[in-house]
């Protein structure tokens, strides 16, 4: 037997902690083609297994060597993996073939500890940027080309923080038109030696826009939108009002210094759908944690009136269009002005309600009052995010990546709240939609299959429930959204679940509803039943 067959091999631990270590030479060996994205985090190059011409699909994380094609779902934990990926053959040859590469042995001295990692990003914007600097500011987009719209965030003085970049694209195939948003600072290395425009965002607590004008105009009222082009809109129908928003839309909000607006009095101006009027309820809540001096919501439903002219001056129709995800953007496209405004705020009807209810406050009986039903279920805590980039509409679940384009991941799908038994085991995810024929059902996902086989355990299920995957892309592509949707779901909402209705203790259970008080909220559950067609209705009198 010769030397070399009985030559000992370095372990896998040893071959991946150095792939790590070298992973500029591991990626430029077997995927010469490809360039740093995200910043630098991440590598991207045409996946060789297929016909790809160029990059995009494959991604691969700098620090940590995992990585995916997003195209196929094929995905991997380290670099071993990828190799074997690209090259076929068994994990024994690819770490074998990694260790030739890099001159692993098994007297390799042990990988060491890797240091914690820092919190110190490798680019670092600098704030405020520098005139120079703005002087250069690149005016076109290395993918999406020249920008249909720019927007400056300023400090109080005015000087420049970030660039906003807007692309107007081409519509996707239902024709829906598709809109990209990057972010621009002056950056600087965290080594300190090289300073360049990067295409990336501020660090939290990001600002408001025109901080500059709210600065200047101390006294005046403040209407807050949910993105740019909706606050330049309300800036002309509400010339009395300073116009802001905060970067990133309705799922960043909890990002936003919105220190900013302590003392003053703001309007809010959600966008019409689901997202933008929860987005709101919580940001009114967190202005007035920081002292805002009031908060109010645009009443929306002064927009089913139709805008019209009467004697100079501004009137009002009836069958005005208002359509789901209208902001004040679409006001001015529809004919509103600042004299239709103008009058609604002098009558008092541009106003809505936000509700609040302390818990010590009851209603006083009012034994001849129609008796109000009782809430389908307790709103959640304020604080109760989406998972990052993913929003729930009546059309179903989106996810919006770092492009900004929002993709259809499913039909409508609610996640309720995380489940547990009695003693603390068995957790689960509760969710709820509707099937095709619009029979609602309800599931407790348990947290075990979250780790398993996931099209198996979890979508298999929910297909043959009723939920429809969305059929303008790849099923590994939504599939892939749709585990990453449920996954990242974190929050303070717990529930008991239950298999009859009735009474439980002080409380009884309706098929939606809780009626009465119980140590903690209950949920009927029946397997994925449909939900029994039980209700409240009449009083106590009838």
């Amino acid at each position: 037997m010769s030397a070399s067959s009985t030559k000992k091999r370095p372990t896998f631990a040893q071959v991946k902690a150095a792939a790590l270590r070298n992973v500029d030479k591991v990626l430029a060996h077997w995927l010469p083609k490809g360039k740093r994205v995200d910043g630098g985090k991440e590598y991207t190059a045409p996946n060789p297994t297929r016909t790809d011409k160029r990059a995009g699909s494959l991604k691969i994380s700098l620090s940590k060597g995992t990585w995916c094609d997003f195209a196929t779902g094929d995905k991997g934990g380290d670099l071993i993996d990828l190799v074997r990926y690209i090259d076929g053959g068994t994990d024994v040859e690819a770490c074998n073939k990694l260790a030739d590469l890099l001159g692993v042995t098994a007297d390799s001295a042990p990988a060491k500890p890797a240091p914690a990692k820092s919190k110190v990003p490798e680019w670092i914007a600098i704030q405020p940027i520098p005139t120079e600097a703005m002087n250069k500011c690149p005016v076109k987009h290395r993918q999406h080309g020249t920008p249909s719209k720019v927007w400056i965030y300023r400090d109080d003085q005015g000087q420049p923080l970030m660039a906003l970049y807007r692309f107007d694209l081409a519509p996707d195939e239902d024709g829906k038109p598709k809109k990209v948003f990057a972010p621009l600072t002056w950056c600087k290395r965290s080594d300190g030696e090289t300073t360049q425009w990067r295409w990336q965002g501020l660090p939290e607590p990001r600002p408001l826009l025109r901080r500059d004008e709210l600065a200047l105009r101390a006294d005046a009222p403040v209407v807050l939108c949910e993105g740019e082009k909706a606050a330049d809109a309300a800036a002309d129908l509400m010339p009395n009002y300073v116009a802001t928003c905060w970067p990133n839309g309705s799922n960043s909000w909890h990002k936003a210094d919105l220190t900013t607006l302590k003392g003053r009095d703001v309007l809010l101006w959600p966008d019409n759908d689901d997202s933008g009027k929860t987005c709101m309820e919580a940001v009114a809540n967190k202005l007035r944690e920081v002292g805002a001096g009031s908060v109010r919501v645009m009443a929306l439903e002064v927009f089913k009136r139709k805008p019209t002219v009467e004697n100079e001056g501004a009137g009002f129709a009836p069958d005005g269009q208002w359509d789901d995800g209208d902001d004040a953007a679409d006001a001015v496209a529809k004919g509103w002005t600042a004299a239709h405004f103008a009058e609604l705020e002098r009558s008092g009807e541009l106003f809505g309600l936000i509700e609040e209810t302390p818990a010590t406050e009851q209603a006083e009986p009012r034994p001849k009052a129609k008796a109000k039903p009782a809430a389908k279920r307790p709103a959640k805590p304020k604080n109760d995010l989406m998972p990052g980039g993913f929003r729930l509409t009546p059309e179903g679940v989106f996810y919006a990546g770092d492009d900004g384009e929002a993709r259809p991941v499913c039909s409508p799908l609610e996640i309720l709240a995380r489940t547990r038994d009695d003693k603390g085991h068995n957790w689960g995810l509760l969710v709820e939609f509707d099937d095709p024929d619009g029979a609602k059902k309800r599931w407790n996902i348990p947290a075990r299959t979250m780790t398993g086989d996931f099209g198996k355990d979890v979508l298999g299920p929910l297909v043959d429930m009723g939920l429809r995957l969305a059929g303008s892309r790849s099923g590994r592509n939504a599939r892939n959204d749709l585990q990453s949707y449920l996954g990242g779901f974190d929050s303070a909402q717990r529930a008991r679940l239950v298999t009859r209705l009735g009474w439980h203790d002080s409380a009884f259970l309706l098929p939606e509803q809780q009626v009465g008080v119980h140590s903690e909220h209950l949920h009927f559950y029946e397997a994925g039943s449909q939900l029994p067609p039980i209700s409240e209705a009449g009083t106590l009198e009838q």
